[in-house]
């Protein structure tokens, strides 16, 4: 629904699969309604997103001869909708979550993005390669097996509080350089949350929020938002690189060993 009429949801952790059509195709997405973990779940924002790329797909910023070989990654990817729907417009994606999650993920990846799913479908030529790995903000030994930088990064409703921002914070600074482009889709549920979240990545990225003419007529909402950030030039991050530099440090020194 868009504006501010009665939310309809697309979806809801009660069902067991979500179809969306995308592209022309439809993806048959697994979900757990058994478990009270969020990760399980299609979440409306990543519909938003993923209708927002196809919307995007031919002009734009987001146009698939710009995506076409570049290296993506979705943060707390949770099903998977986000970033399958960057490698159906031609990026190399990695999806990662949690431990917890990575076996339902890897299935959705199977049935819809593996070669055997896109054998003989109009998207076949084109999509990209899709690798499903495990990723934990505040494990920095994960980060380097996951070989950052990339062009890049995803997420869609991952910021859900305020304790986990500053871990969310230090995983983009290490998987972007700086031209890495970053792309938030969030419900604004807490305005405690959002301030946290404007006032840390505020220091590092310029924060642009999505224009509604711009997303999918039917697959928005007022209360979610896509906000785009870039990396802000070393003079004006306020220490950005310095903190660019630690996390990187950090977590070589894990993997490396003293």
């Amino acid at each position: 629904m868009a504006g501010d009429e009665t939310w309809v949801r697309w979806n809801t952790h009660h069902s067991t699969q979500v179809d969306v059509e995308l592209f022309g195709n439809t993806l048959h997405l697994a979900q757990d309604p058994n478990t009270n973990h969020l990760g399980t779940t299609v979440w409306d924002s990543s519909i938003v997103l993923a209708k927002f790329l196809e919307k995007n797909a031919k002009k734009g910023d987001f146009a698939r001869h710009r995506l076409k070989g570049k290296r993506a990654i979705e943060l707390g990817a949770g099903m998977g909708l986000g970033g399958f729907a960057f490698a159906l417009l031609g990026c190399d994606t990695t999806v990662t979550d949690t431990a917890e999650v990575i076996s339902l993920l890897q299935r959705n990846y199977e049935n819809n993005l593996s070669p055997a799913a896109l054998r003989g479908q109009e998207m076949s030529p084109t999509a990209g390669h899709v690798t499903v790995q495990e990723l934990d903000w505040s494990n920095l030994e994960h980060y380097a097996t996951v070989n950052p930088p990339f062009d890049y990064v995803l997420a869609a409703d991952c910021v859900y509080h305020e304790q986990i921002v500053e871990d969310f914070l230090r995983t983009v600074l290490a998987m972007t350089h700086s031209k890495s482009t970053v792309v938030v889709v969030n419900e604004l549920r807490s305005e405690a949350v959002h301030s946290r979240f404007t006032s840390l990545f505020e220091q590092h990225f310029t924060i642009k929020r999505t224009p509604r003419s711009k997303m999918d007529a039917v697959h928005q909402h007022s209360a979610i938002d896509i906000l785009i950030l870039r990396r802000r030039k070393a003079a004006d991050a306020g220490g950005g690189a310095a903190t660019e530099l630690s996390v990187h440090s950090a977590a070589e020194k894990q993997q490396n060993g003293p």
